[in-house]
């Protein structure tokens, strides 16, 4: 009976201190300050996100939502300089989405392409999603469905869907949690320094097999950007690799990541860099599934030390001054 009674407390202590830490950090986020309502269908302030967006005051300096009904928003969407603290909000990624098609070529640029870019910092989306709807009938080419280069950005249960390029993480700290992201060639890039959380990646059926999920374009060895995924899942109908090195000090992380059968068994490609693969830094570690067998991987792949690896899983990587527990829940 004693040691019943002393589990018991020890219990009652530990979700004490699990509610305590909760409370703590509701404490730090900050409060939502106006609501705007978007409605395709009308009775709201606006029918069009954009227009939405264009109502929030440059030098905003308060949290606004901007809440988006059920329905597909055939528009793009962007979110210029100097417009911060703006949480985009849908009511479930496959419920609300925002979808454009548009590609480079032409007048057009890969940069030009996105359905959605956030170009201001202090962001947060939830519950949407952003696609490009391009078909390059029987082709592809970069066709991004969002853009993320601001600092400060997150994205909770959010869809990234289209085939090349899909998600342009390019300048910042993001994170990214329980998001879906679909594509098949270079479907995440950049030069983010960015934290995927419990997401699933997707590979896309594709007329060039195999595709590549990450293109990471770190420029030096003192750029700390890198994109980690921890806890993911990679599945899909097309065969990829983890990834391939944009730029020479490429920087890309699989954490405890369920790999399905898609991933091929060389795992990684130096791209342009062939030959000096040592700047690279292309790490599996704890994953698990029929693509995370390193039969076959690549030689120059890297091993970090757990006190290396933790510095990269850890939230602080992305937000080591607190910048996630200040937005708002």
């Amino acid at each position: 009976m004693k040691l019943r009674s002393e589990t018991l407390v020890k219990m009652v202590l530990v979700v004490g201190v699990a509610m305590l830490a909760s409370m703590a950090d509701a404490a730090h986020a900050a409060m939502v300050m106006r609501s705007i309502f978007v409605n395709r269908n009308g009775n709201a302030d606006f029918q069009s996100v954009q227009d939405a967006i264009n109502s929030v005051p440059f030098g905003n300096a308060q949290w606004i939502r901007v809440h988006v009904a059920a329905g597909v928003y055939n528009e793009k969407v962007s979110i210029p300089q100097n417009k911060s603290f703006i949480l985009l909000e849908g009511e479930g990624r496959e419920q609300t989405s925002i979808e454009w098609a548009d590609h480079a070529g032409g007048e057009s640029s890969t940069a030009t392409s996105p359905t959605f870019a956030v170009q201001s910092t202090d962001f947060m989306a939830r519950d949407i999603t952003f696609k490009n709807t391009y078909n390059g009938s029987g082709s592809i080419t970069p066709a991004m469905a969002a853009l993320v280069s601001a600092d400060r950005s997150s994205f909770y249960r959010c869809g990234f869907v289209s085939v090349q390029d899909t998600l342009g993480d390019m300048l910042g700290r993001h994170y990214y949690e329980g998001c879906y992201v679909e594509g098949a060639t270079d479907f995440i890039f950049g030069a983010g320094q960015s934290i995927f959380q419990g997401c699933e990646l997707w590979t896309a059926p594709t007329p060039v097999s195999p595709g590549f999920i990450t293109a990471q374009g770190r420029e030096s060895e003192a750029d700390s950007g890198g994109f980690v995924f921890k806890e993911c899942t990679v599945q899909g109908v097309t065969p990829a690799y983890l990834g391939r090195a944009w730029r020479r000090y490429a920087r890309v992380i699989f954490f405890r990541t369920d790999m399905s059968g898609v991933v091929v068994s060389q795992g990684w490609d130096a791209w342009d860099y062939r030959g000096s693969e040592g700047t690279l830094t292309m790490v599996e570690a704890g994953c698990t599934g029929q693509g995370a067998n390193r039969t076959g991987r690549v030689p120059w792949t890297k091993t970090l030390s757990a006190h290396e690896l933790g510095k990269f899983v850890d939230l602080s990587y992305v937000s080591g001054d607190g910048w996630l527990d200040a937005q708002p829940r």
